[in-house]
């Protein structure tokens, strides 16, 4: 196999070529490019299986690459390092077909964690076949790009129909199929994720606790004391004297 990395910095270009062993996880050639102009000609010639790139770029950004894979037909999985986590940048990632959003600065984990995920989807499955829960793969990446858009924009508006408009679904459907896929309910998930960086965040920063609510998506001290209490049995205040004890 092989892997394409663009970056319009050389810097970056050596720091993603360096950050793993590629020929471990079985691309036998790495190519590279500073650019987007340079990256459209190579993924012509070689139809890498893996295109990891920069979202912006002058002329060619790494959005208008996946364009470029997806109206062709390219087999070529995309990676997109990103210095922006901005709703528009996700969405239109998704509509491209993008399989992994990253945003700057990307570690050797993350990447790692990423790079698996790509891999254990096979290149050439068919789209639409169902998997043994009767979830579809069209579905399952669906709920999957939802989830990792959650996991980096947990402070953000994540209404059903914020989340529906992000993959092109009606916000009902959306529900219903992230319900079967993963018996928890949206909205019950999002709050589990923004309760754990609650708790993080009050374990491991001096932050004022109305501050650390802002950060994870919330208003109303009430309501956030209320559902962290649920979920932890005791209010924010309380579990960081807990924890720094």
């Amino acid at each position: 196999m092989r892997v394409l990395i663009v970056d319009d910095e050389p810097y970056m270009i050596e720091y993603i070529k360096k950050l793993v062993d590629w020929r471990n996880y079985g691309f036998c050639q790495v190519l590279t490019a500073k650019g987007g102009s340079m990256a459209r000609d190579l993924l012509l010639e070689y139809r890498p299986e893996l295109l990891v790139t920069d979202i912006k770029m002058p002329k060619l950004s790494g959005l208008d690459l996946s364009r470029i894979i997806k109206e062709n037909h390219y087999p070529t999985k995309v990676v997109i390092i990103s210095g922006y986590s901005e709703f528009e940048y996700a969405k239109q990632a998704i509509r491209y077909g993008v399989s992994e959003y990253l945003v700057k600065p990307v570690l050797k984990n993350d990447f790692e964690e990423s790079l698996e995920r790509v891999l254990e989807k096979s290149f050439d499955r068919q789209a639409g076949v169902e998997n043994r829960e009767g979830v579809t793969n069209n579905q399952a990446d669906v709920i999957y790009c939802i989830k990792k858009y959650i996991g980096v924009n947990y402070d953000k508006n994540l209404s059903l129909d914020a989340l529906g408009e992000l993959v092109h679904l009606h916000p009902a459907y959306l529900s219903k199929i992230f319900k079967e896929a993963t018996d928890v309910n949206l909205s019950n998930y999002i709050m589990e994720v923004r309760m754990q960086k609650a708790a993080q965040l009050l374990e491991q920063t001096e932050l004022q606790i109305r501050k650390v609510m802002e950060q994870v998506g919330y208003q109303k001290s009430q309501y956030f004391s209320k559902l962290f209490k649920d979920k932890y049995g005791v209010t924010p205040k309380e579990y960081r004297r807990i924890k720094q004890k």
